[in-house]
């Protein structure tokens, strides 16, 4: 197994539940550089499980496909995105900011944090705090993201 720095304030997360997604993301055990979707254990995040998503990579052509979606993500967004393609999401496909999103995740091999407008059609959210850790099934090659949101008001300055 590959020992794991602490926490990476480069990432500058505002959540603390983002924060703890990170955190457990970190001490999965790994064979080799990525931790797998098996080393998940969704028992040992329960609060976490409402702003969480698990997203498949598909290749030629890529795509990302919602596999799971927390019920918070669910409750916010337009329909449900159990099962979709982000091809298939209007405000989600390429050239989208998810879909560089998923796709930087994909290339860079380490997790990436971001703010997006929230595109939704709730009122009293401003924007979207994400962070997208990647998976593997080979523990090199990413296969399956794991995602985490944080919602910010319209009169409020963090995500916390």
């Amino acid at each position: 197994m590959q020992a794991r720095s602490s926490f990476d304030n480069s990432l500058c997360l505002e959540a603390s539940h983002l924060v703890k997604l990170f955190d457990y993301w970190q001490s999965l055990p790994r064979a080799k550089e990525l931790p797998t979707r098996a080393d998940i254990d969704p028992q040992a995040i329960p609060s976490l499980l409402p702003y969480c998503e698990l997203i498949d990579v598909h290749h030629d052509p890529l795509d990302f496909e919602y596999r799971l979606v927390g019920t918070l993500i669910d409750e916010i967004s337009t329909q449900s995105y159990t099962g979709l393609r982000i091809s298939e999401i209007p405000t989600q496909n390429p050239p989208s900011l998810m879909f560089a999103l998923y796709e930087r995740v994909l290339q860079e091999k380490k997790p990436v944090r971001t703010i997006l407008p929230y595109t939704g059609i709730l009122p009293g959210i401003k924007d979207v705090e994400s962070i997208v850790l990647p998976l593997s099934g080979n523990g090199d090659d990413v296969d399956m993201l794991l995602g985490g949101i944080a919602l910010r008001a319209p009169d409020d300055d963090s995500f916390d």
